[in-house]
């Protein structure tokens, strides 16, 4: 069952402005007045401190209001910020807000497209009226000099609007490539997980199927001779022993893979084409008649295809056993060449499966296939001529170090 999910904090109150926010805000509103203004001192030596004051810092904090919604909708932020610094800048003498529309402009950069550059042009305009103010003042004492320090500011303002811009833009670009990155983790982290759940599947279904439909076999057997010939039977109830002990190991084996945590000594080596001959045996124990024949000398194999060739022949025998019947007959074959081929073959049966074939989900070849195609081979499947089943893998055979377990 799966848990339900916490929605984390930034998700929750991402419509509530930050404390970050508020405190950049109030950042802005007392900078832009103290540091970059005159119009308090403009006002009192005006002898307008009262209502003008007021309604001065009144309006200056629109602006910082404003920023506080910034991430969210940040052009439509900035356009505000641009409107209320170019109004008081024209309207109030001596208010030149400068860092609002600077914040506005970088969160410009870093939350909206690329194509948003264009809001760097007007954001100069604030900055073309604070220069063409400076330049009247210090054309008061020298005419010549307007010229020279409106377009030097004007060169010096559209450096920082441009580079808050860019700035902006390179945070930004930076935060979303970390977030790509972070998302590209996490749906490999779920494909990583789907995966290993297939695999499990696939182990499970190749463990219990097989060992299920000996077990049924075996005890179909030993009811039916039970009566006539108890030694028969017990030998029966001793191969469902083993066959319950070494699914048991199996599955051992493979919870401790799941789970490392687990100390419990284990047999650490998969079954491969050696083991082939032992499987064929017990399958004939259970009543299967089944032919084993090996052409060519064996050579040491990759782990993964050692079991891949060991789970072809166990779900191609379990097959045979749940689906065709106590009549059927199976013949496997392993070549031993430049690639190892496993051929299981069937004739058929009456059609009486162990069990009914109750036990079917419909992956077992599904999973097979895919297990050989992972190794770097291909199998073919399918009913035969006349009558029966073939079940055919070639798989590939590269360089093995001596000493690795087949």
């Amino acid at each position: 069952m799966t848990a339900p999910a916490v929605p984390s904090p930034g998700l929750a109150h991402r419509d509530v402005p930050a404390r970050r926010d508020v405190l950049v805000a109030a950042a802005v509103w007392l900078l832009d007045l103290a540091l970059f203004s005159t119009a308090g001192t403009d006002l009192a030596r005006a002898g307008g401190v009262g209502g003008s004051t007021v309604l001065l810092l009144a309006f200056a904090v629109l602006g910082p209001i404003a920023l506080l919604w910034r991430r969210r909708a940040p052009v439509t932020v900035f356009v505000v910020v641009w409107a209320l610094g170019l109004v008081g800048t024209a309207l109030v003498p001596g208010y030149q807000p400068v860092l609002g529309v600077l914040v506005a402009l970088y969160a410009v950069g870093a939350c909206a497209p690329a194509s948003r550059a264009w809001v760097t042009v007007p954001a100069l305009a604030p900055y073309l009226v604070i220069a063409a103010n400076e330049a009247w003042l210090a054309g008061r004492e020298d005419a010549g000099r307007r010229t020279a320090v409106f377009v030097g500011l004007t060169l010096v303002y559209a450096l920082v609007v441009g580079g808050t811009w860019a700035l902006g833009w390179w945070a930004g670009s930076n935060r979303r490539r970390l977030a790509a990155a972070e998302r590209l983790r996490a749906v490999e982290a779920e494909r990583a997980v789907a995966d290993e759940r297939a695999r499990i599947s696939r182990e499970l279904h190749d463990i219990v199927a097989h060992t299920v439909t000996v077990m049924l076999l075996q005890a179909g057997g030993a009811r039916r001779v039970l009566a006539t010939d108890p030694d028969r039977a017990g030998q029966a109830l001793t191969h469902i022993e083993q066959a319950g002990r070494q699914a048991v190991e199996e599955l051992r084996r493979m919870l401790t893979v799941i789970a490392p945590g687990d100390t419990a000594p284990v047999d650490p080596r998969h079954p491969g084409p050696g083991d082939v001959e032992e499987l064929v045996a017990r399958m004939s124990a259970s009543g299967l008649r089944v032919d084993f024949a090996v052409d060519g000398p064996a050579r040491p194999v990759d782990p993964s295809v050692g079991l891949a060739v060991y789970r072809t022949v166990q779900e191609a025998l379990t097959n045979v056993a749940r689906y065709a019947g106590p009549q059927a007959t199976a013949t496997v074959r392993l070549t031993w060449a430049d690639e190892l081929e496993v051929e299981v073959r069937d004739t058929g049966g009456d059609g009486t499966a162990a069990g009914g074939g109750a036990l079917s989900t419909g992956r077992g070849l599904v999973g097979l296939r895919e297990r050989v195609a992972v190794a770097g081979g291909e199998l073919t499947t399918g009913p035969v001529p006349g009558k029966g089943f073939r079940v055919y893998a070639r798989l590939p055979l590269p360089p093995v170090e001596v000493g690795v377990p087949s």
